[in-house]
């Protein structure tokens, strides 16, 4: 399942959510319990697989890592 972010358009909190596409419009806000949400398209991670989520990605930059925000071997 993929992981959403959203920005609430009463209260502005943003939050991440893992969930399927399929239940993405039962989403509420965890702050306010608005409905209304807005859609939030962030850094997206390609490449990777379980045990190590960043190989392939690129994400490493003089060891210092985007994708786990520390040091890592990626």
């Amino acid at each position: 399942m993929p992981t959403y972010e959203f920005i609430c358009k009463s209260c502005r909190h943003h939050f991440e959510v893992f969930t399927s596409i399929s239940k993405k419009g039962e989403i509420i806000c965890p702050e306010c319990q608005n409905r209304q949400l807005q859609e939030s398209y962030g850094a997206v991670h390609i490449g990777g697989n379980l045990s190590n989520p960043g190989a392939g990605s690129g994400s490493c930059t003089n060891g210092n890592c985007s994708t786990c925000g520390s040091h890592c071997n990626h």
